[in-house]
């Protein structure tokens, strides 16, 4: 069967979720102490406590749904003075570690020169995940985005949004739309539920056997593509994460957390030996390969 559809994990896939969400909310919870004297301890576990309830890192109001938060209870100074530098430390430390894997966008522009739509389906929830699309450039060669649903804004009390006016504007704007359809998927779709994956088939008209499936994840993406008859690609590259970085990740990050965006992680070394994967890739470009072999 000639390959007519690419669906692609993200996290751990296209680029490392471990390497750069470790530094980046490392910082954040450095400017949180340095803004409110606070020890690391008691910062670390009200936002861990917050990710956690989300089952995300990237739960981009956090601070404001924190146990830290409840001890000041005014939102205007408490947005000044801590979450906006320490919005501002994330967001650096994100800029600077959060990149595509090698040959990563080569790969997606050549697919996208064959024809063949790049799907990316996706555990993140709608907000990161859309906000890695249009930072990393993957919006130019996506034909679509498939996520799970997107956090709505914290409310106060009163029904306030307890939200910085420069948030709200942008995102009343789009500005952190990529430019690629999205859509969002039910909550019990995450994989490996097969039914994402096969949305994702009939939107596009493709039958699964002609569909090519890539993850990081052997008992997620691997196992669900071979659930539904799909090209299996497991990209083993991906599972490459140092000691120090899984233990740093333990401190800021629950076991849910790490699940949703590297579900790896807990997968033990010899199921990954044993992995009855149909391809497995060193690189991301190795999926040009692949894709060439199975045209006519």
């Amino acid at each position: 069967m000639a390959a007519r559809l690419i669906v692609t994990d993200m996290d751990n896939t296209l680029y490392s979720w471990v390497d750069y969400i470790v530094p980046a909310v490392e910082a954040l919870v450095a400017s949180v102490c340095t803004s409110t004297q606070l020890p690391r301890l008691k910062v670390v576990q009200s936002l861990k406590a917050v990710y956690e309830k989300y089952e995300s890192n990237d739960y981009p109001f956090v601070l404001q749904e924190s146990a830290i938060y409840a001890d000041f209870h005014e939102f205007g100074s408490f947005d000044k003075l801590v979450i906006q530098p320490a919005r501002a430390a994330f967001a650096a430390a994100r800029r600077r570690y959060l990149r595509p894997f090698p040959g990563v966008l080569e790969t997606l522009a050549s697919l996208k020169a064959m024809d063949i739509p790049v799907v990316g389906l996706t555990d993140a929830p709608r907000n990161p995940a859309e906000y890695r699309t249009k930072r990393l450039g993957f919006d130019q060669f996506f034909a679509a985005l498939y996520t799970l649903p997107a956090f709505s804004f914290p409310l106060a009390p009163d029904g306030a949004e307890l939200i910085a006016p420069d948030i709200l504007r942008k995102d009343e704007r789009g500005d952190y739309r990529p430019g690629c359809p999205v859509v969002e998927l039910p909550r019990d779709f995450e994989k490996p539920n097969a039914e994402g994956l096969l949305r994702v088939c009939r939107d596009f008209g493709v039958p699964p056997e002609e569909t090519v499936v890539v993850g990081d994840s052997v008992r997620k993406d691997i196992a669900l593509a071979k659930k539904v008859g799909a090209i299996d690609c497991w990209a083993e590259y991906g599972t490459y994460i140092s000691t120090e970085y899984r233990e740093r990740l333990d401190i800021i990050s629950g076991r849910k957390v790490a699940e949703r965006h590297a579900a790896s992680l807990f997968e033990d070394e010899s199921s990954h030996r044993t992995a009855n994967a149909t391809h497995r890739l060193s690189c991301f470009s190795q999926l040009l390969e692949i894709v060439s072999e199975s045209r006519p």
